[in-house]
């Protein structure tokens, strides 16, 4: 049997201790939010917010170790759309999406991605009070929070509610 005869698709094991969120953030925040998120998850150890910059396994953000090291980084013919297809399936194996708001449109592609593929709950922290009532924005989070505070008071609710509702 040669490689491509063996090739499978990839086990995929879904915790079922610890509710998984996938953590859509910008790039230039990424620091800011990798501090919260850490303190987040010592704080709340039955959820998971995964982190596209840094929880990643394999090949995957070369391009962020290497600025985060102050090195240089030229990307392999096809590394975005490698990169792309990895975000999706993390999205898929999250149970629900958490996007933090500013300017990148990364984040707001995910934002598409995890309504595309039916994520629950869709949850936002929005810190510009203009986008507050934005319509796209409410019509499509279960859950708009202004601060991270008011996520992290907000969040078991939301985890319990999609338990209860779909059974994970």
């Amino acid at each position: 049997m040669n490689r491509a005869q063996s090739l499978k698709i990839p086990k995929i094991e879904f915790p079922s201790d610890i509710f998984t969120f996938y953590l859509s953030h910008p790039f230039e925040s990424r620091e800011k939010i990798r501090k919260w998120e850490l303190d987040f998850e010592d704080k709340h150890p039955h959820i998971a917010l995964l982190n596209p910059f840094y929880d990643v396994e394999g090949e995957g953000r070369e391009d962020i170790k290497a600025r985060d090291d102050g090195r240089e980084f030229e990307k392999t013919p096809g590394y975005d759309w490698r990169l792309t297809q990895r975000d999706y399936i993390a999205i898929c194996y999250s149970r629900g999406i958490l996007g933090i708001v500013d300017k990148s449109i990364g984040t707001k592609m995910e934002f598409v991605m995890g309504r595309v593929l039916a994520k629950s709950p869709k949850l936002l922290v929005c810190t510009r009070k203009d986008l507050l009532d934005h319509p796209w924005l409410s019509t499509h989070f279960h859950e708009i929070y202004k601060s991270f505070r008011d996520f992290e008071e907000g969040v078991d609710y939301q985890v319990e509610r999609v338990r209860k509702k779909w059974g994970f």
